[in-house]
Protein backbone atom coordinates (compact mmCIF):
# COMPACT_ATOMS: atom_id res chain seq x y z
CA UNK A 1 0.00 0.00 0.00
CA UNK A 2 1.40 3.39 -0.96
CA UNK A 3 2.05 6.10 1.63
CA UNK A 4 -0.97 8.20 0.69
CA UNK A 5 -3.40 5.30 1.06
CA UNK A 6 -1.92 4.30 4.43
CA UNK A 7 -1.85 7.79 5.94
CA UNK A 8 -4.65 8.42 8.43
CA UNK A 9 -6.54 11.69 8.62
CA UNK A 10 -6.99 13.29 12.03
CA UNK A 11 -9.84 15.81 12.28
CA UNK A 12 -9.54 18.17 15.23
CA UNK A 13 -10.83 21.51 16.50
CA UNK A 14 -8.58 24.34 15.38
CA UNK A 15 -8.64 26.00 18.81
CA UNK A 16 -8.53 22.84 20.91
CA UNK A 17 -5.71 20.85 22.58
CA UNK A 18 -4.43 18.09 20.25
CA UNK A 19 -4.33 15.34 22.89
CA UNK A 20 -5.04 12.30 20.65
CA UNK A 21 -2.20 13.31 18.35
CA UNK A 22 0.15 12.23 21.15
CA UNK A 23 -1.17 8.68 20.76
CA UNK A 24 -0.64 8.85 17.00
CA UNK A 25 2.90 10.09 17.49
CA UNK A 26 3.66 7.57 20.24
CA UNK A 27 2.63 4.66 18.01
CA UNK A 28 4.54 6.12 15.04
CA UNK A 29 1.34 6.17 13.00
CA UNK A 30 1.53 8.15 9.73
CA UNK A 31 -1.21 10.78 9.69
CA UNK A 32 -2.15 14.25 8.51
CA UNK A 33 -4.26 16.76 10.44
CA UNK A 34 -7.32 18.57 9.15
CA UNK A 35 -8.10 21.52 11.39
CA UNK A 36 -11.81 22.35 11.66
CA UNK A 37 -13.06 25.80 12.76
CA UNK A 38 -15.13 25.61 15.93
CA UNK A 39 -18.31 26.75 14.16
CA UNK A 40 -18.02 23.87 11.65
CA UNK A 41 -17.36 21.05 14.12
CA UNK A 42 -20.92 19.70 14.45
CA UNK A 43 -21.56 19.79 10.70
CA UNK A 44 -18.22 18.08 10.01
CA UNK A 45 -19.08 15.19 12.33
CA UNK A 46 -22.47 14.83 10.65
CA UNK A 47 -20.90 14.77 7.18
CA UNK A 48 -18.38 12.13 8.26
CA UNK A 49 -21.23 10.01 9.57
CA UNK A 50 -19.82 9.49 13.07
CA UNK A 51 -22.59 9.24 15.72
CA UNK A 52 -22.33 11.35 18.86
CA UNK A 53 -21.01 9.48 21.88
CA UNK A 54 -22.29 11.99 24.42
CA UNK A 55 -25.38 14.06 25.08
CA UNK A 56 -26.01 17.56 26.36
CA UNK A 57 -28.07 18.04 29.52
CA UNK A 58 -31.17 18.59 27.38
CA UNK A 59 -30.71 15.23 25.65
CA UNK A 60 -29.47 16.54 22.29
CA UNK A 61 -26.39 15.07 20.62
CA UNK A 62 -22.98 16.51 21.54
CA UNK A 63 -21.31 16.52 18.14
CA UNK A 64 -17.64 17.22 18.66
CA UNK A 65 -14.15 16.23 17.54
CA UNK A 66 -11.58 14.64 17.31
CA UNK A 67 -12.24 11.98 14.68
CA UNK A 68 -9.71 9.65 13.09
CA UNK A 69 -10.11 8.25 9.57
CA UNK A 70 -8.20 5.06 8.78
CA UNK A 71 -8.04 4.33 5.02
CA UNK A 72 -6.15 1.06 5.51
CA UNK A 73 -9.43 -0.79 6.14
CA UNK A 74 -10.94 0.27 2.82
CA UNK A 75 -12.48 -2.47 0.72
CA UNK A 76 -15.19 -2.92 -1.87
CA UNK A 77 -17.69 -3.08 1.01
CA UNK A 78 -16.56 -0.08 3.06
CA UNK A 79 -14.68 3.18 2.67
CA UNK A 80 -12.21 3.02 5.51
CA UNK A 81 -12.99 3.40 9.22
CA UNK A 82 -14.00 6.51 11.16
CA UNK A 83 -13.39 6.58 14.93
CA UNK A 84 -14.69 9.37 17.12
CA UNK A 85 -13.42 10.86 20.41
CA UNK A 86 -10.09 10.76 22.18
CA UNK A 87 -10.21 7.56 24.23
CA UNK A 88 -11.81 5.52 21.45
CA UNK A 89 -9.10 6.71 19.06
CA UNK A 90 -6.40 5.62 21.50
CA UNK A 91 -8.12 2.26 21.95
CA UNK A 92 -8.41 1.80 18.17
CA UNK A 93 -4.72 2.55 17.66
CA UNK A 94 -3.81 0.15 20.46
CA UNK A 95 -5.90 -2.69 19.03
CA UNK A 96 -5.31 -2.17 15.32
CA UNK A 97 -2.01 -0.37 14.85
CA UNK A 98 0.26 -1.21 17.78
CA UNK A 99 3.14 -3.54 16.96
CA UNK A 100 6.02 -3.48 19.47
CA UNK A 101 8.16 -5.66 17.20
CA UNK A 102 7.47 -3.27 14.33
CA UNK A 103 8.38 -0.11 16.24
CA UNK A 104 4.82 0.79 17.22
CA UNK A 105 4.57 0.45 21.02
CA UNK A 106 1.39 -0.51 22.85
CA UNK A 107 -0.62 2.36 24.31
CA UNK A 108 -1.99 0.35 27.24
CA UNK A 109 -0.30 -2.22 29.49
CA UNK A 110 -1.83 -5.73 29.28
CA UNK A 111 -5.25 -6.17 30.91
CA UNK A 112 -5.48 -2.50 31.90
CA UNK A 113 -8.02 -1.04 29.44
CA UNK A 114 -10.99 -1.07 31.89
CA UNK A 115 -8.89 0.82 34.44
CA UNK A 116 -7.82 3.36 31.81
CA UNK A 117 -11.43 3.80 30.71
CA UNK A 118 -12.43 4.58 34.30
CA UNK A 119 -9.46 6.93 34.67
CA UNK A 120 -10.42 8.72 31.46
CA UNK A 121 -14.03 9.12 32.62
CA UNK A 122 -12.86 10.54 35.94
CA UNK A 123 -10.53 13.09 34.33
CA UNK A 124 -13.18 14.07 31.78
CA UNK A 125 -15.77 14.66 34.51
CA UNK A 126 -13.32 16.66 36.63
CA UNK A 127 -12.34 19.05 33.85
CA UNK A 128 -15.86 19.28 32.43
CA UNK A 129 -17.39 20.21 35.78
CA UNK A 130 -15.09 22.83 37.29
CA UNK A 131 -12.24 23.28 34.80
CA UNK A 132 -14.51 24.22 31.91
CA UNK A 133 -16.44 26.73 34.00
CA UNK A 134 -13.26 28.39 35.24
CA UNK A 135 -11.41 28.56 31.93
CA UNK A 136 -14.12 28.42 29.26
CA UNK A 137 -14.99 32.10 29.32
CA UNK A 138 -11.36 33.01 28.57
CA UNK A 139 -10.81 30.55 25.71
CA UNK A 140 -9.56 32.10 22.46
CA UNK A 141 -11.90 32.41 19.49
CA UNK A 142 -11.39 33.23 15.85
CA UNK A 143 -12.43 36.93 15.74
CA UNK A 144 -14.33 36.31 12.49
CA UNK A 145 -16.64 33.74 14.12
CA UNK A 146 -16.38 34.61 17.83
CA UNK A 147 -19.97 35.86 18.17
CA UNK A 148 -21.41 32.69 16.61
CA UNK A 149 -19.24 30.42 18.77
CA UNK A 150 -20.08 32.29 21.96
CA UNK A 151 -23.80 32.15 21.19
CA UNK A 152 -23.55 28.38 20.69
CA UNK A 153 -21.74 27.89 24.02
CA UNK A 154 -24.40 29.96 25.76
CA UNK A 155 -27.14 27.85 24.15
CA UNK A 156 -25.46 24.63 25.27
CA UNK A 157 -25.17 25.92 28.83
CA UNK A 158 -28.81 27.02 28.92
CA UNK A 159 -28.12 30.72 29.46
CA UNK A 160 -29.26 33.67 27.40
CA UNK A 161 -25.92 35.44 26.98
CA UNK A 162 -22.24 34.53 26.69
CA UNK A 163 -21.48 36.96 29.50
CA UNK A 164 -23.61 34.86 31.85
CA UNK A 165 -20.93 32.15 31.71
CA UNK A 166 -18.24 34.32 33.28
CA UNK A 167 -17.07 33.42 36.78
CA UNK A 168 -15.54 36.80 37.78
CA UNK A 169 -11.98 36.85 39.08
CA UNK A 170 -11.87 37.48 42.81
CA UNK A 171 -15.54 36.56 43.32
CA UNK A 172 -16.67 34.17 46.05
CA UNK A 173 -18.14 31.91 43.39
CA UNK A 174 -14.76 31.62 41.66
CA UNK A 175 -12.96 30.98 44.94
CA UNK A 176 -15.34 28.10 45.69
CA UNK A 177 -14.97 26.60 42.22
CA UNK A 178 -11.18 26.93 42.38
CA UNK A 179 -11.11 25.19 45.75
CA UNK A 180 -13.27 22.35 44.42
CA UNK A 181 -11.13 22.02 41.28
CA UNK A 182 -7.89 22.01 43.28
CA UNK A 183 -9.29 19.34 45.61
CA UNK A 184 -10.19 17.21 42.60
CA UNK A 185 -6.77 17.69 41.03
CA UNK A 186 -5.14 16.81 44.33
CA UNK A 187 -6.91 13.47 44.36
CA UNK A 188 -5.89 12.88 40.77
CA UNK A 189 -2.27 13.83 41.44
CA UNK A 190 -1.91 10.99 43.94
CA UNK A 191 -2.22 8.54 41.05
CA UNK A 192 0.81 10.12 39.37
CA UNK A 193 3.16 9.83 42.33
CA UNK A 194 2.69 6.19 43.25
CA UNK A 195 6.26 5.51 42.17
CA UNK A 196 9.41 7.52 42.76
CA UNK A 197 10.56 7.18 39.16
CA UNK A 198 8.78 8.39 36.05
CA UNK A 199 7.69 9.74 33.72
CA UNK A 200 4.74 7.31 33.37
CA UNK A 201 2.14 6.18 35.88
CA UNK A 202 3.98 2.86 36.09
CA UNK A 203 7.41 4.43 36.42
CA UNK A 204 9.63 4.00 33.39
CA UNK A 205 7.21 1.61 31.67
CA UNK A 206 4.69 3.30 29.31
Amino acid sequence: MDAQKSTMTFYDIASGPPSPSYALNFTNTPYSTTWIPLVDVAETRKKLGVPASRKFADGTDFLTLPILYDPTTSSTQQEGTFVGDSFEIALYLHNKHSSPDGGRPLLFPPNSIPLHRAFNAHVDALFSLDGAQLAGYNMPFDPATAAVSQAEFARRAGVSRWEDLEVPRGSEERKKKLAAFEAGLGGLAVWFVRRDEGPFLEGRTP
